[in-house]
């Protein structure tokens, strides 16, 4: 049982975001998003690619590659979609503006994005260096 738990662990942090998505703190936080990712994972049971592993007593696919496929069929089902639609130009265009106006850009954080420089001379330790820098040259 320890097995199923540590190889629970990474896919539940890695694959699925729970462990970045908790809002509500402590035991219950904590205990919601188990309880949610636990039913991720039964759904993920039904899943055809699944479904036949466990009936031709093969391995189960880990969650991650059982998402990443859904990913992948999801693509596929809007391509399909956009080739048989009447006018798939207009339907790519509109796609398009769609995923823009979804992924945004937003600032960064670790580049000093809105916070003080502070001063910007140099220190005097900085100074003695450049000095002792450029009397061994």
């Amino acid at each position: 049982m320890r097995w199923l738990v540590e190889v629970f662990i990474p896919d539940w942090k890695g694959h699925e975001g729970w462990g970045t998505l908790a809002k509500q703190p402590g035991v219950e936080g904590s205990s919601h998003g188990l309880i949610l990712s636990l039913l991720v994972d039964h759904c993920l049971l039904l899943h055809p690619a699944q479904h036949a592993r466990l009936t031709n007593r093969q391995p189960a696919a880990t969650v991650g590659s059982l998402i990443e496929r859904i990913k992948v069929e999801s693509l596929l089902d809007v391509c399909r979609h956009l080739i048989a639609s009447p006018h798939p130009e207009q339907q790519l265009q509109h796609l398009a503006e769609t995923l823009a106006a979804y992924c945004d850009l937003r600032p960064s954080g670790k580049h000093m994005v809105g916070r003080d420089w502070g001063r910007m001379e140099p220190t005097p330790a900085l100074k003695y260096r450049a000095a002792a820098c450029a009397a061994a040259s």
